[in-house]
């Protein structure tokens, strides 16, 4: 089936749509992405009643949502920057939303031209509309970057034009919604706002799908008013300008195009959740969703909570502005390698036990421990160690006493990065790497990185299990990091993902072995946990 080889659409009619969408393949997500594409450009350069053209793209609309869904598994939550399979992926899907808004507006052009046909359906093709633009926005947010100021010049001004036509508050039947509930053009405005208000790339992908809903969900709980609302310390309402090229925020505005999102029903909405999942309640009996685990459900909601009612996220330590490089390493097993001083880990036990006591004979001879590095080792596991000296130089934008963001060129090679991902920093000045995890990734003019520092000088060891079941296990990278009074930091060992259970004991290879007893888990990303201990 060709995608329209005379530059006309197969079908012109809602009839014709509906025998295409019964024939069309399903099972082949990217060829049916790709004819739909290929049909909604055709349409939206096509001439059409402007009644069928929305009949049309109403039909369309649901197997679009659905198509895209798969096809955002591509690219959603991978490290950055995106593989050119991935990045084809995104391109793809924004391709594809931004024709079916086209569509809407096409329709919204009528509305607004004053075609009788179309004076009852105008609130329906508003909050399409502004409906796509929230779906198209959650995807850029699900890739680590931030909508352009094109988006919310067409979003503020699809809100105008609601207003103007006084249909914001109208609300229409959406399919798509969750649970089905009924959406205003105002509704999907809002939802658009909560999703930039809630800084998603710092959250797991989980977390995102999870605060997509409740924006969406709670959208109705939202009033959008042209004066602010009677202030009060319960919640702080967002702002927004329909004459800026800006999502809201919490700055006060004193425009003619100022809307405020008063919060207040929204704040005692979400409390209330909180409360109940403290005291044990389940969250899907809270309606926050089958899928929701605690604790990070909690987690998300407490964040949403200060970045939707509250006036913002709480900072426990002041951001400053940062210059200069700073070198970086991200996975355990590299970054072993250069806190080791480049020299290569023998994994093996029986390799471990003889390499002690070669290092034990040498102390005892010579009164240090002679480096016995592979010229090649780095080469032969992938470390390239050329890249990380020197093209692995990011620089600082600003640090705090709990981490840094850091960022580095778009155009420089290095390393993909992804959220929680064990990394390693060394901010020039200094000699010594620091342990932390990669808290958020964002995509904008250059790929930045927000750190979060774990506190102590870390030490590479060796870890496997203690016991006899464990006499032939091979030795994995670990680190150990100290207890610091001062910070309130009690001494932690890192290590693989997977390692954790509650009161396992693990035998630690350092200048001696030692057995530790885990007894809490304190952290956990990708492909690391830390957890604290005490010894055996």
């Amino acid at each position: 089936m060709s995608a329209g080889a005379d530059l006309t659409p197969i079908f012109k009619t809602a009839a014709e749509c509906r025998d295409w969408l019964s024939r069309a393949p399903v099972t082949d997500i990217a060829h049916a992405h790709a004819l739909l594409l290929g049909q909604i450009n055709l349409l939206n350069r096509y001439a059409l009643p402007v009644g069928e053209r929305l009949d049309i793209f109403e039909l369309l609309r649901n197997p679009i949502h659905e198509t895209q869904e798969e096809l955002s598994r591509k690219y959603a939550g991978k490290p950055l920057p995106l593989t050119a399979a991935e990045q084809a992926a995104f391109d793809a899907c924004q391709s594809l939303w931004q024709g079916l808004a086209t569509g809407y507006m096409r329709c919204a052009e009528a509305c607004f031209a004053g075609d009788a046909s179309m004076k009852s359906k105008a609130a329906l093709v508003l909050q399409r509309a502004l409906a796509t633009f929230a779906a198209e926005q959650l995807e850029i947010h699900r890739s680590n970057r931030s909508p352009g100021a094109e988006h919310w010049q067409l979003l503020h001004q699809l809100y105008a034009a609601a207003e103007q036509l006084k249909v914001a508050d109208q609300q229409v039947i959406d399919a798509t919604r969750d649970d089905k509930l009924p959406g205003s053009p105002a509704a999907a405005y809002v939802e658009a706002l909560l999703l930039a208000a809630a800084n998603l790339h710092e959250h797991s992908q989980r977390q995102i799908t999870w605060i997509a809903r409740w924006a969406q969900i709670w959208s109705g709980k939202v009033r959008v008013l042209a004066a602010p609302p009677t202030l009060s310390t319960q919640a702080i309402p967002l702002c927004a300008d329909l004459a800026t090229d800006r999502p809201a925020g919490y700055m006060p505005l004193n425009t003619a195009g100022a809307r405020w999102l008063d919060t207040s029903e929204l704040r005692r909405s979400i409390k209330k959740r909180l409360q109940m999942l403290e005291q044990g309640e389940a969250p899907a009996k809270l309606g926050l969703g089958a899928d929701c685990t605690q604790p990070s459900c909690e987690q998300a909601l407490k964040l949403v909570y200060q970045r939707w009612c509250k006036g913002g996220a709480v900072r426990g330590f002041e951001r400053r502005p940062a210059s200069g490089k700073c070198r970086f390493v991200a996975g355990i097993e590299a970054i072993h390698y250069y806190l080791s001083e480049r020299k290569p880990f023998k994994d093996s036990a029986a390799a471990d036990i003889s390499q002690l006591r070669r290092e034990r004979e040498e102390m005892e001879t010579f009164g240090n421990i002679a480096m016995h590095r592979h010229e090649h080792f780095s080469e032969q596991h992938g470390y390239a160690v050329e890249q990380w000296q020197l093209q692995e130089n990011w620089h600082m934008v600003d640090s705090s006493g709990a981490g840094m963001r850091i960022a580095r060129p778009l155009a420089q090679q290095g390393a993909r990065v992804g959220h929680r991902q064990l990394i390693a920093t060394c901010a020039e000045g200094t000699q010594s790497f620091l342990l932390g995890c990669v808290r958020w990734a964002l995509i904008a003019d250059t790929l930045q990185v927000g750190v979060n520092l774990f506190p102590g000088q870390p030490e590479p060891v060796a870890l496997r299990g203690s016991g006899p079941a464990a006499a032939g296990e091979k030795y994995r990278q670990a680190f150990l990091l100290p207890g610091l009074a001062a910070l309130r930091a009690e001494p932690s060992l890192v290590m693989p993902v997977g390692t954790f259970k509650l009161g396992r004991i693990v035998e630690v290879l350092t200048a001696q072995a030692r057995l530790l007893r885990l007894t809490r888990l304190i952290d956990r990303g990708t492909d690391f946990e830390r957890a604290a201990y005490e010894t055996v």
